[in-house]
């Protein structure tokens, strides 16, 4: 990838020229008059160097341009502004570039070659049916996992199931199953409670057989509605409680003298380790703690050898992770532990927003979103804002079918493109005269955003933000629209050879980029 090789190389000038800094920023420039890629490596030096920016970076510019290696790839590298150094690709290296492109699209990246990755997400507790809420770490976890394993990692997509038969949720479940409580009542529910066949009076055992039901029926809609294929379905009451993981790992703790009691409790020492406060692991009544099942859970986690662990929960467990990672610590866990909270989600209908709320019993099921909008639309509309923000689902939006819906515009682009193939099916692309058609300015912006893909996926691997990939293929639409409103692919009695090659690659890359978004991509709309 040519950013690679420009960032090396503007690594290598610093090195040799400043070598007690760099690290710089470097990015795909935000407008074209600025030149295709843009660092602000001179004002980095020049704040401790004591020389203005510029001329910093006009010392750069010169090694960099003096270097044969890395001049035949730019047509142009200058300063500009306050020391910025702009970059102007030829247009013989984008041609070259977008020559490889297939090649990636079909068979992927291998910057994460050889790492082994667990993703747990979504993780709902069994007492109903998946919220909206749970949905934002359903679809950011499904992508993540698409773009991970696109980038040669091996991953492995984990559930959590909170079904131990001594968790008081599940016996709440119990009680309401028993008609003795109405906790997690629902319509839903009141169907699934009429398949259970029990005679137990043992609360836990009952909402335990509930708690089945209702995850046979999570499961298939995750698969089947979600589009979500976990490889591991984790249950805590077989894993942690009935093979007695949490009691070994209990003994283990005051073993080590890493446990003390107060107040009739057992609490284990995460103060030590970086948390606010140590954490109670058996409470006064005898009962264990969720916490202990936590610790017990990524213990075994770590254990499987995997290079990263990432957990996707959702807003209310802001609270856990100082204890998970002092608990990390504490265990010498093996590994990298990186923790993703997921952000509320409001609904918004003629321009009022209403958020959900469980407390007073205005929960929104996630199904009943798909059944009015569809998989892509949602999955869409899930994936453009960054975890860490309050998402806001605009359901006005979400019904346009026009180019005001950005999924029905990615879709369409598609379909439009699909439809210039059709036309041309007998006409011959040509990959070599891609440099020619660039002399049309909105040809070699769409050759420039096309071959912008890999390096977008690759810097999501990095900082783990997919919403970056609807933007980019947002933006590859936009670029495609305007490529198709000025140059003439095909005619009735000629074409553009060079432009066809260029459709083509569109159309692939933005087929590719729907499909790590696990949406689909029509050939007619």
């Amino acid at each position: 990838m040519v950013s690679l090789f420009i960032k090396e190389s503007v690594k290598k000038a610093l090195g040799e020229l400043f070598p007690e800094l760099n690290t710089v920023n470097f990015a795909v420039s935000p407008e074209k008059r600025f030149g295709d890629y843009t660092t602000n490596a001179g004002m980095v030096v020049a704040s401790s160097s004591g020389k203005p920016p510029k001329e910093i970076a006009r010392i750069i510019v010169d090694y960099l341009s003096k270097d044969k290696n890395t001049a035949r790839f730019f047509s142009k590298i200058e300063v500009a502004g306050p020391g910025f150094i702009n970059f102007t690709l030829s247009d013989e290296c984008v041609a070259k570039e977008l020559k490889e492109l297939p090649a990636i699209l079909s068979d992927g990246l291998n910057n994460l070659a050889g790492k082994k990755i667990n993703v747990e997400f979504i993780s709902a507790n069994p007492t109903g049916g998946l919220h909206i809420g749970h949905g934002r770490g359903a679809f950011y976890g499904d992508v993540l996992s698409n773009i991970l394993s696109f980038a040669g990692a091996s991953v492995t997509r984990e559930y959590y199931v909170n079904d131990s038969r001594e968790s008081n949720q599940i016996k709440e479940l119990g009680k309401t199953a028993k008609g003795e409580g109405e906790m997690y009542l629902t319509e839903k529910l009141k169907t699934q409670i009429e398949k259970l066949k029990t005679e137990s009076t043992d609360l836990g055992e009952t909402g335990f057989m509930l708690a089945n039901i209702v995850q046979k029926d999570n499961q298939e809609f995750i698969d089947k509605k979600l589009g979500i294929k976990f490889d591991l379905w984790y249950s805590e009451d077989e894993k942690l409680r009935s093979s007695l993981l949490n009691d070994r790992n209990l003994a283990a703790f005051k073993m080590k003298e890493l446990t003390y009691e107060k107040d009739g409790a057992v609490w284990l020492k995460t103060s030590v380790y970086g948390d606010d406060e140590d954490r109670v692991v058996v409470r006064s009544d005898g009962s264990k703690s969720y916490f202990l099942s936590d610790i017990s859970y990524h213990a075994d986690k770590f254990s499987r050898g995997y290079d990263e662990v990432l957990d996707i929960w959702g807003a209310d467990h802001h609270g856990h992770v100082k204890r998970m990672q002092a608990a990390k610590k504490m265990f010498s866990w093996k590994g990298e532990f990186k923790i993703f909270i997921t952000q509320l989600v409001s609904l918004k209908e003629n321009g009022a927003s209403s958020k959900m709320s469980k407390r007073v019993g205005n929960v929104i099921f996630l199904v009943n979103l798909i059944n009015e909008f569809g998989i892509d639309v949602v999955r869409w509309f899930f994936s453009e804002k960054s975890l860490g923000t309050h998402m806001e689902f605009d359901m006005a939006l979400a019904r346009e079918h026009s180019a005001k819906n950005p999924v029905f515009y990615v879709q369409y682009a598609h379909a439009r493109i699909s439809s210039i193939l059709e036309k041309a099916k007998n006409i011959p692309a040509d990959g070599s005269k891609i440099a020619d058609a660039m002399k049309d300015k909105e040809a070699r912006a769409l050759a420039i955003k096309v071959m912008e893909f890999p390096e977008v996926v690759s810097s999501i691997t990095l900082d783990y933000q997919v919403h970056k990939l609807t933007t980019y293929v947002y933006d590859l639409a936009a670029t495609f629209a305007q490529f198709y409103e000025k140059v003439r692919i095909v005619g009735d009695t000629t074409h553009n050879s060079g432009a066809l090659e260029l459709a083509i690659l569109a159309k692939e890359t933005i087929a590719k980029s729907l499909n790590l978004l696990g949406i689909s991509a029509p050939e007619k709309m």
